[in-house]
């Protein structure tokens, strides 16, 4: 597994989106990008791939379908898939990813459950995570995470999620690890119109990064995104369209030096 260590070095210094796939870090989904990748305080249909407590807000069944692209090229492609479906108990869901080719790639398999308890939102979720690098076999393993969204008032929420809590390695040897990464933030409602996000996020061992979103709906079925991280100073720019039980979402990570990160989400609610 030695191999992989190399591999996280080599892209880790090229992009950040990168390396967070290849460390088995889900992709956020096209909202929390154009967001500037602030995750834990959203409760909507890709809430699998980010705060598991985001779930228990569910109340429709829902398949979705997403696909990123870093660099415009194919290797670093990733393609997801989730299904929501609420009961009188709270929403389980399920997830699936796949980022890379058939020289190295990660694929991971979720299963997620949110629920209510009182006015506060928990989640938990367990991934199996498989590393495959070719003519070095597969290599898996299980990644837990939880979360949990409580109101502050009647305009704010506070979010928390930590992934990994287990510290689960890739090799006791080698002592390659998944990364743990905790993320705390705030979700101000401005208005019926206008939602606020910052959010802290720390990956153990590698530092800080601060990040902020805005979402403003100019209409009823259209909603505009935008926000910035301090780990890669770049803005994000997003939108949303609702139209019947359709909705799609794109995020864009914009680079002047290379190719921007395109992220595309499509949802359907299966019964409204």
């Amino acid at each position: 597994m030695n191999k992989i260590f190399i591999i996280f070095l080599f892209y880790h210094t090229l992009y950040p989106s990168t390396f967070a796939q290849l460390a088995g870090i889900p992709p956020s989904g096209p909202i929390s990008m154009s967001l500037g990748n602030v995750s834990s305080p959203l409760s909507n249909s890709w809430s699998i791939f980010n705060n598991p407590a985001g779930l228990a807000q569910h109340k429709t069944c829902e398949a979705m379908f997403g696909y990123q692209t870093i660099l415009d090229f194919a290797p670093f492609n990733t393609v997801y898939s989730a299904f929501n479906i609420p009961t009188s108990l709270g929403t389980p869901a399920l997830g699936f990813y796949r980022f890379g080719d058939a020289l190295f790639n990660t694929t991971m398999a979720s299963l997620g459950f949110g629920s209510k308890i009182g006015t506060i939102s928990l989640g938990i979720k367990l991934n199996y995570l498989q590393y495959q690098i070719d003519g070095f076999g597969k290599k898996g393993m299980i990644v837990p995470e939880m979360g949990a969204i409580a109101p502050l008032g009647p305009r704010v929420n506070f979010g928390m999620h930590i992934y990994n809590f287990t510290q689960t390695v890739i090799s006791e040897t080698s002592q390659e690890k998944i990364p743990v990464i905790l993320c705390l933030s705030l979700h101000y409602l401005i208005n019926t119109e206008t939602h606020l996000y910052s959010e802290v996020e720390q990956i153990i061992e590698r530092g800080l990064d601060l990040r902020m979103g805005i979402a403003h709906k100019i209409l009823k079925e259209l909603e505009l995104r935008t926000g910035f991280s301090t780990e890669t100073n770049l803005m994000t720019f997003g939108a949303g369209l609702d139209i019947s039980r359709i909705t799609v979402d794109y995020g864009i990570k914009a680079n002047k030096t290379i190719s921007a990160t395109h992220n595309f989400g499509l949802t359907y609610r299966i019964i409204n």
